[in-house]
């Protein structure tokens, strides 16, 4: 077990995953704005992406 001294000092972040909420894993909540992003990104679809290069 790490001190919170050695956790401060860390640049990860410390996170406790709640179990519980596995329940939700395969169940869709909002199905109704699940399908209209859907449709949405089948007639638009995804934004392109400048991407900058990098000079030799």
């Amino acid at each position: 077990m790490r001190t919170i001294r050695e956790l401060n000092k860390s640049n990860v972040p410390v996170v406790r995953i709640d179990e519980s909420l596995d329940k939700y894993d395969n169940v869709i909540l909002f199905p109704d704005k699940v399908a209209k992003a859907n449709e949405m990104l089948r007639t638009v679809g995804l934004p392109k992406v400048n991407r900058k290069r990098k000079h030799a």
